[in-house]
């Protein structure tokens, strides 16, 4: 990769929190095509945070990601959590 574009990378991610990342890579958003969901959640991300109506598990759900499931699952995603629209929190 050249430093241009190492640069480029570092700059756009940088922006986002590891858990941020975390849900974008899990619904496939190309805006971090290098991100992989088991290195964000080594690195810190927090698998049990909400980001708008969603978790990250709930969003592998949706997008019909069975490994990713059973990864976040592994890593201590909450099983038994229901979003209360415009709460910005479950139970």
């Amino acid at each position: 990769m050249s430093s241009t574009m190492w640069y480029i990378m570092q700059s756009i991610q940088s922006k986002y929190s590891l858990s941020e990342r975390l849900i974008r890579t899990i619904a496939a958003i190309r805006s971090f095509p290098h991100d992989n969901v088991e290195d964000l959640i080594r690195k810190g991300a927090d698998v049990n945070r909400m980001h708008g109506t969603l978790k990250p598990l709930h969003c592998a759900c949706m997008v019909a990601d069975a490994d990713c499931v059973e990864l976040l699952l592994e890593k201590g995603a909450e099983r038994l959590c229901i979003a209360i629209k415009g709460a910005g929190h479950s139970t």
